[in-house]
């Protein structure tokens, strides 16, 4: 990026890759992001992005000016894309069942529906514009309309030419139904682990689009998910559903309620882990016993970086986090070996400070997932009692017949029924917001809860680099070149040293403090969600 890095680190950011296929940057705690260089308007851009305020679609963080230039910063995905998660699995290097690519397809449309609920179209939609999290969770990105803005090497048109509906070839514009094609390109993807339609050229490609031919799903897997990609692989618009109707069918209810309640109870097991991280750190506060090198200061560290590692691993998702030697080689060359590991956990603070955020960022995205989860589920059943109503009010012109059918077809679910989503944007508007207030609320509550959390982790390893490593690198360093005077500078260490001591035990109190406090707002929070699941249990089973 050139002389450009001035203006980037003059809003706190630092390059980390500057590769023409991703340029990476970080800030001060740590969090990477992704760059886009812009040529459009910065008006234009912030509109479109305040309406991108979903879990799972990627978070657009911020437009940096400079000049006539504009920088996009975009949440880095560490978890990769699904072209690259497909081709793994294709290698054999990791699986993933039936029940998963279910959950990726419920999770890609209910960020497709965030969307076109505001005339919003994606554009973009396939496997590479899928990306995952270092949790785990799927988040929509790569928007046609931001990439088509962007001064970067632009695709080329045949790299996504097997996911383009074949009404597009026919000169009509991109909508909602064109974009319904594309996601059943995706769900056919992933459970063929190839493109519907592929040709050793792009007019057989374009063909087998126009006419639909492809190779139909196996039985092997299940026909609810077989026939939603032949719904949305329909030649005529019209016949495929839309994102809402697909939301609304019985067996995506029944994942959804399903993957909510499993979701909770996660919640509620790490809420445990989170009790374990404070009294774990308590601990350390008060059992620390003094190193052989410089004091408890060392030892404080060393307790913090052990109790992390041990508690929070699973968090970590078997990630390799590679962190530096700093000061290492400094303390051999001064005769202090015995100090090395203790240096050396010093160091790996900053992969501690990681794994924290790892597990409050998980607490997060199952929260804020969970929340619109329970939503979509809550429109379903309160658009299913709207269309029962309906229905019963014209009782007096209906036969017995016409009441037994649609008795029937409530039972085997919402799917399919394009006249309820109608009805939810009509009849229904009102009853649907009440039910779904309050998730809404639950999710914007733990946002603040967790903010606040995310400060203090901050505030803690920042009080850490200051009074350990920086301080503990400089008495080093003044050990190795002042043989003559090594009893009075350890003297002078342990004095200092006992005062840096007495002010991290502080921290330490005050981070293991906001984790409890913390953890019971959570536990409320995910009571609510919890409560609110309960609710629509009764309509999900019967």
């Amino acid at each position: 990026m050139g002389s450009n890095q001035s203006v980037l680190k003059a809003h706190g950011y630092e390059l980390v890759s500057g590769q023409e296929k991703m340029i990476l940057v970080k800030n001060e705690g740590g969090d990477q992001f992704v760059i886009k260089t812009l040529r459009a308007k910065k008006e234009d851009v912030s509109a479109f992005l305040q309406k991108l305020n979903h879990p799972h679609i990627v978070p657009h963080k911020e437009i940096i000016r400079d000049r006539d230039c504009l920088y996009l910063l975009l949440e880095h995905s560490e978890g990769g894309d699904l072209a690259e998660l497909i081709k793994l699995k294709m290698e054999g290097k990791v699986t993933f069942s039936e029940l998963q690519i279910l959950d990726w397809t419920v999770k890609i449309c209910m960020a497709l529906k965030h969307l076109h609920d505001q005339q919003i179209i994606h554009k973009n939609l396939q496997p590479k514009s899928v990306f995952f999290t270092a949790c785990g969770t799927v988040r929509l990105g790569e928007f046609g309309a931001i990439n088509e803005w962007s001064t970067g090497t632009q695709k080329t048109q045949t790299e996504a030419l097997s996911y383009v509906a074949p009404e597009i070839f026919k000169g009509q514009p991109s909508d909602e139904k064109s974009e319904i094609w594309s996601l059943g390109c995706v769900i056919y993807e992933m459970c063929m682990l190839k493109c519907a339609f592929t040709a050793k050229s792009t007019v057989e490609i374009i063909s087998k689009i126009l006419t639909s031919s492809y190779e139909p799903l196996p039985e092997t897997f299940s026909e609810d998910l077989r026939q939603l990609v032949k719904d949305t692989l329909q030649i005529d618009p019209a016949n495929r559903p839309s994102v809402s109707e697909i939301l609304m069918r019985p067996f995506i209810i029944n994942h959804l309620y399903e993957k909510s309640a499993q979701t909770i109870e996660e919640l509620y097991t790490n809420l445990e882990v989170l009790e374990k991280l404070a009294d774990g750190l308590e601990k350390v506060h008060y059992n620390t016993t003094v190193g052989s090198l410089a004091g408890g200061v060392v030892g404080l560290a060393g307790g913090i970086t052990s109790v992390v590692g041990l508690i929070l691993t699973p968090f970590t998702l078997g990630a390799s986090l590679i962190v530096t030697g700093v000061g290492i080689g400094v303390a051999v060359a001064g005769g202090i070996a015995s100090g090395v590991s203790n240096i050396t956990k010093m160091v790996n603070q900053r992969t501690d400070r990681q794994q924290i955020k790892i597990m409050i960022t998980d607490f997060q995205e199952k929260i804020t997932s969970t929340s619109s989860c329970i939503q979509n589920i809550q429109i379903a059943v309160e658009t299913q009692k709207v269309f029962f109503e309906s229905k019963i009010s014209q009782s007096n012109t209906q036969s017995g017949a016409d009441l037994a059918s649609v008795g029937a077809r409530l039972g085997r679910g919402l799917g399919g029924i394009a006249e309820l989503v109608r009805l939810t944007q009509v009849a229904s508007v009102g009853r649907v917001a009440a039910q779904t207030a309050r998730a809404v609320r639950v999710a914007e509550a733990a946002t603040g809860v967790l903010a606040g959390l995310f400060v203090a982790v901050d505030v803690l390893f920042i009080a850490l680099d200051s009074r350990e490593i920086h301080k503990l690198r400089g008495d080093y360093a003044s050990i190795a070149s002042q043989q003559q005077s090594e009893t009075n500078q350890e003297s002078e260490m342990a004095a200092t040293n006992t005062e840096s001591e007495q002010k991290m035990r502080s921290e330490i109190m005050k981070f293991v403090k906001k984790i409890r406090e913390t953890k019971e707002e959570l536990k409320k929070i995910i009571d609510e969600l919890n409560v609110e699941l309960k609710k629509i249990e009764p309509e999900i089973k019967s």
